[in-house]
Parts: C-alpha cells; sequence; structure tokens
C-alpha cells in the first residue's frame, strides 16, 4: 500500500534534487586549482604552431609496439598478403563472409601452419598477438579464432579430463572438429 508524503517530505526532497543539480550546473571549486578568468581548468589551448618538430625512428617504435612476438605477427600478415583471395572484400554478403572466415581460418592454420592452440596451453602471450594480428586482418576472423581455440578449446583444455583431451585436443589444433558458440541475434556481440 503506498503512503501519500507530506508537503514537507515531498519540498524536501526536490529541493535535494535541485542542489544536486546546481552542483552540476556550478561546482564547487576545488581549492588547489585556481580559478579566475585567465587560467580555468576546462578553458580551451592553443595547439603550438612552429614548434620543434618531433623526429620518430618508426622502425624502433614499430618493433616496441610489437613487442617480442613481432616474428609470428608478421608471419600472418605475410600469408594474407600472399593471398588476396582471402582477403575480405568491403561489400560481401553474411553467408559468404562466414565461409569466408572459415576459410581464413583454415588457411591460417593448414597454410601457414600457425597453430594458436599449442599457444593457448604453452605460450598464451603468443597466442593473444596472433589474435591481435588476425584482427587487423579481418575483426570476425579474430573472433571466429577465439570461439575455436579460446571458447571450444579452452573448455577441453580446462574442464575436460585426459580422455576429453586426447580425443579432442588434436582435432580442434587443426580445424578437423570447428567449434561453434550460439547466439540467438545476428550483428550483436
Amino acid at each position: 500500500m503506498q503512503t501519500l508524503k507530506s508537503n514537507d517530505e515531498s519540498n524536501y526532497e526536490a529541493e535535494r534534487r535541485i542542489q544536486r543539480l546546481s552542483l552540476h550546473l556550478n561546482p564547487i571549486p576545488i581549492p588547489h586549482l585556481t580559478w579566475n578568468h585567465h587560467h580555468h581548468p576546462l578553458q580551451m589551448e592553443n595547439c603550438s604552431r612552429g614548434g620543434k618538430k618531433l623526429i620518430v625512428d618508426a622502425n624502433s617504435l614499430t618493433d616496441y609496439m610489437r613487442g617480442k612476438y613481432r616474428d609470428i605477427q608478421e608471419k600472418v600478415f605475410d600469408y594474407f598478403n600472399a593471398n588476396p583471395q582471402l582477403q575480405t572484400p568491403l561489400e560481401i554478403s553474411k553467408d559468404n563472409h562466414r565461409e569466408l572466415c572459415m576459410n581464413q581460418l583454415l588457411g591460417l592454420v593448414r597454410g601457414a601452419g600457425i597453430r594458436p592452440l599449442h599457444y593457448v596451453v604453452n605460450d598464451p602471450a603468443k597466442y593473444f598477438a596472433i589474435l591481435e594480428a588476425v584482427g587487423s586482418v579481418d575483426m570476425s576472423l579474430g573472433i571466429k579464432m577465439g570461439v575455436q581455440y579460446s571458447l571450444w578449446g579452452g573448455s577441453v583444455i580446462n574442464l575436460g579430463t585426459q580422455k576429453h583431451k586426447d580425443k579432442y585436443y588434436d582435432g580442434i589444433d587443426n580445424l578437423d572438429f570447428p567449434g561453434c558458440f550460439a547466439m540467438t541475434e545476428l550483428h550483436h556481440g
């Protein structure tokens, strides 16, 4: 049963709400900041022009950004550059894209000889470096690889008994046993 509020209670709630809203419009000054018309924390700053040009060694920066697994990432890029039929066109239907993703993953595993499940087990950082490179080729391929090796392969590795590992490991690794992840909506997630 809903009780009626008195006028005093309603007024108190309204005043409290107005006070909270006013704090967004007139924030409380922070003592250690200088609040004047010359310097305001949200004041727009002009970009410096004509300053000293920053010179960057692109190779060193690339080495740093790629990390210690640059070689395996380059192998992924080289494979897809050498196989233009596996590159994702701009206009592709959903069904054709699904088929292409499977062919891309098959090519990566069987053509380029990259075995992601091995790295999931033995060198997860290298697996994620491969996943990063694959995602830059086609994000859907990165998702497909994650489903195959992280979800399906990871479930067998982490939750399966030795019997399951013996039965499924090689088939998951070489894509004889492709995995899936059920979703009820298209184009979400």
